[in-house]
């Protein structure tokens, strides 16, 4: 291999390196009762979409592009008799339903932040969680 080859390697290299850098998942969460509810923001690299992923318990709920991270409502048909269910569907109702987003937040026409809230029927699972751009 020449030292041409190698130098063009190693550029490529790098690339890979910052693209995986910039995909990097950030991340706030809390508990509640026994469950660890948290939601990552999976920033866009070179003025790309950002991702925003909802984990209970590690377990990925959804993730979606930040066009339509705003307004969610997730509804579940709770199935008769025995199912395996997310702990917080176990409230005797029918449907369980996971509602909120992450909106922006803006400063002389330019978004400078999101901050996202999310329900889980009547429980609180993200509250005020701010993402700064």
């Amino acid at each position: 291999m020449n030292i041409r080859s190698v130098i063009v390697l190693l550029f490529f290299a790098s690339l890979s390196e910052v693209t995986w850098a910039a995909t990097k998942e950030e991340c706030r969460g809390q508990k509640i009762n026994a469950n660890k509810f948290e939601i990552c923001l999976q920033r866009g690299h070179n003025f790309q979409h950002d991702a925003y992923i909802l984990r209970l318990n590690n377990s990925i709920l959804f993730s979606l592009v930040d066009d339509f991270a705003e307004d969610v409502k997730l509804t579940h048909i709770i199935p008769p008799g025995p199912a395996i269910e997310f702990a917080p569907s176990l409230d005797g109702s029918k449907t369980s339903t996971i509602s909120g987003g992450c909106v922006p937040v803006s400063e002389n026409n330019v978004e400078i932040a999101r901050v996202c809230n999310f329900n889980w029927g009547n429980l609180n699972i993200v509250k005020d969680v701010r993402f700064e751009f």
